[in-house]
């Protein structure tokens, strides 16, 4: 009987080292979120579903930096990290469909990173936690913030989970022996994204990307109206200019075409002084 009770004793101790050490690594904030000291233990959370996912505490709306031209609300699985980065940063995945852990940081850009407690440690960061998606005038992601907050993440893209689904994939994949030549088109493209107009007085119909040398403005009887011509046949559309009041309050959630128009040159341009808009001249 002795027996049988010292080996329990031990059992329970080892149990109870084993724990310990299990989470020697991992931090807790008073919010009850968690960060632990390396990306690997963080990695392992998430893989074996012990991870408590990041959940933000506080409110902030969105707030544009220099070079970023629209914000489009995204779940962070549906972001794909642009390639430059994934490159530079050597990351092993492209995507977030297995989540992120990343680095935690503090306040910068008048904007908060993680609690105070969690700085320095990896935070495991849920695939479908909502992020806003700042964009470039071409359409192209350039950094994401955590949507209710608009907190940062450790770099302007969070670190990946490289999905154990990929992981296989890639493992398995047979070299390329080919190389294919693709054919590209130029005429524009139309795509679809999303858009929430507020006020409610404003209304997105479309939403033209255009180079720049082909856009232009023109002082018409009832306002600035912007002028942007097309690689179709050389068409021109004309419309009214939105400053950034409205920009800065324009937030995605409705189905929008989005024209990009290609680069065109043209010889010459005159403006119809009667209608502001621009006429082309051979």
């Amino acid at each position: 009987m002795k027996l049988n009770i010292l080996t329990a004793a031990i059992l329970t101790s080892g149990l109870a080292m084993f724990a310990s050490s299990a989470n020697a690594g991992m931090k807790t904030d008073g919010h009850g979120n968690v960060g632990y000291d390396s990306y690997d233990e963080c990695v392992a959370a998430v893989k074996d579903g012990s991870a408590k996912f990041y959940t933000p505490y506080t409110y902030q709306k969105p707030m544009r930096r220099a070079g970023e031209a629209s914000i489009k609300k995204m779940r962070l699985s549906e972001v794909m990290i642009p390639q430059n980065v994934v490159s530079s940063n050597n990351l092993g995945t492209a995507d977030y469909a297995a989540g992120a852990c990343d680095l935690g940081v503090g306040q910068s850009n008048g904007r908060y990173g993680v609690s105070g407690a969690l700085v320095g440690k990896y935070v495991p960061i849920a695939a479908d936690m909502p992020v806003n998606v700042y964009m470039d005038k071409s359409g192209n992601p350039t950094r994401l913030s955590m949507q209710q907050c608009d907190n940062h993440f450790g770099d302007k893209f969070p670190t990946p989970v490289v999905s154990e689904v990929k992981a296989t994939e890639e493992a398995e994949a047979p070299e390329a022996q080919i190389a294919i030549a693709e054919e590209r088109s130029v005429e524009p493209v139309i795509v679809e994204t999303k858009r929430v107009i507020r006020p409610a007085k404003y209304r997105v119909k479309e939403v033209i990307v255009a180079p720049e040398d082909q856009v232009r403005r023109v002082n018409t009887s009832t306002g600035t109206a912007v002028a942007v011509e097309s690689g179709t046949n050389r068409r021109i559309v004309v419309g009214q200019e939105a400053g950034d009041d409205i920009i800065n309050n324009t937030e995605v959630d409705q189905d929008v075409p989005v024209i990009r128009v290609p680069a065109n040159e043209v010889q010459r341009r005159l403006v119809d002084p009667n209608t502001g808009e621009y006429v082309i001249v051979e």
